[in-house]
């Protein structure tokens, strides 16, 4: 009841609707103006910036610093030497890594990989923004096509309630039949309300889902649940693309395994010998205009012989989460394989499920069309006759979920593809 309630007053809030846009216009609008890509581009962005974060020790390092200081002490003067009361200094230094048992150039690669991952993370996070606005679009269809349902239900009520008068009128049936019917419509009027509710809702829902405003003008979907492409051929193409490891989240994996080998590598090379070029100059003394000035450059190195087990432990961390992608890669792989299938199990057999319920719609259709007559003629009861009702509209809410389900396996094929 409170559900009901607050739908009611969101309603009342909703400006009226006048746009109409096509599924694909729809996700593009989300591509273009939704919050959900601002926060793709920044986490794409970030990982980017990660990559340049990975190759900062290979360049070149300038450091400047300065200092003043004043000094005094309580020892005698010397009468040759007197004690400095300042000390002006000014030191440049610059050092370049030119060798780091080659975790330089492995650090570029993974540079690289990074930046690979983030644009895999971009088109990642497209795909899902596109894959749920279209899943709030067919739910819009799905939501006006079950309305269209249940404002046909109404109509054959209020049919239904004037032949229990006409009857009543003729002394065929008693008030029972008219009473009856009454209810039958007003039943129907209920669920109508519901379904108007239901519908809005799906339509705000839809809305928010391409980075509209509740408060905005809301856009409607354009297009009916039975309109589909040839999913016969989706599937071929998802079964040819697994085949070749062209899928977007086996590279994705892929590109992180490559990046597992390399964190491996960069580990290895952290117990070798580093040999950096540096060089220094520095100027300092008592008064700014008397200086003393210096100059160093050469080579330095370094290697670090025992470090408690330290590289030993990172290069051990860096193997295990190297077998760890391995292991991701294959069950990927195997995942997409079962998913692939299985969309193509439910696309034969919503296919066959199609067909027959399309012949049972007909079919309850004419019946409901017969019993209408037959209950004008008085050879049924109007019991009898509301089953007729029943069964043409539970044919046809079937119906319409089983086109709904074929969308979503659409949904499912179209967002395994993306690229």
């Amino acid at each position: 009841m409170i559900k009901k309630s607050f739908i009611i007053v969101l309603l009342c809030l909703v400006p009226a609707v006048s746009f109409a846009v096509t599924r694909e216009e729809a996700v593009r609008y989300a591509l273009e103006n939704s919050e959900a890509i601002r926060m793709v581009m920044e986490t794409s962005q970030s990982l980017r910036a990660d990559g340049d974060q990975a190759t900062a020790f290979t360049k070149p390092r300038l450091t400047l610093s300065a200092g003043y200081l004043e000094m005094g002490d309580n020892k005698p003067e010397s009468p040759f030497f007197a004690s400095p009361g300042r000390n002006i200094v000014a030191e440049a230094r610059i050092s370049q890594l030119i060798f780091a048992g080659g975790r330089i150039w492995k650090s570029r690669d993974l540079r690289d990989n990074l930046h690979k991952q983030a644009d895999i993370l971009k088109t990642s996070g497209k795909r899902d923004i596109a894959k749920q606005v279209r899943a709030a679009f067919d739910a819009v269809l799905y939501q006006q096509a079950a309305l269209n349902i249940l404002k046909d239900r109404v109509k054959q009520r209020r049919a239904e309630l004037e032949d229990a008068q006409d009857l009543k009128e003729a002394g065929a049936v008693t008030s029972l039949d008219v009473r009856q019917a009454k209810l039958n419509l007003n039943f129907a009027r209920d669920q109508l309300e519901e379904g108007e509710a239901a519908y809005q809702e799906s339509l705000i829902s839809f809305n928010l889902a391409i980075g509209r405003s509740g408060g905005e003008e809301l856009l409607i979907p354009k297009g009916n649940l039975e309109k589909v492409p040839d999913l016969n051929a989706i599937l071929n193409q998802l079964r040819e693309s697994l085949s070749t490891d062209d899928l977007l989240d086996i590279k994705f994996v892929e590109t992180q395994l490559d990046a597992a080998w390399l964190n491996y590598d960069i580990a290895g090379g952290e117990g070798l010998p580093e040999v950096v070029l540096a060089g220094t100059g520095k100027s300092d003394g008592e008064r700014s205009d008397d200086m003393n000035e210096g100059w160093t450059i050469g080579f330095q190195a370094s290697w670090n012989i025992f470090d408690g087990g330290l590289a030993r432990a990172k290069k051990a961390s860096a193997w295990a989460n190297m077998k760890k992608t391995e292991e991701s890669l294959s069950q990927t792989k195997k995942l997409l394989a079962g998913e692939i299938e299985t969309v193509g199990v439910n696309i034969e057999s919503l296919k066959q499920r199609i067909s027959l319920q399309q012949e049972a719609v007909e079919l309850s259709r004419e019946n409901y069309e017969d019993a209408r007559g037959h209950y004008r003629a008085g050879m049924i009861t109007l019991t009898r006759f509301g089953e007729f009702n029943l069964s043409y509209a539970e044919a046809r809410f079937n119906l319409l979920r089983i086109f709904f389900l074929r969308r979503e396996q659409l949904t499912r094929a179209e967002a395994l593809l993306e690229e």
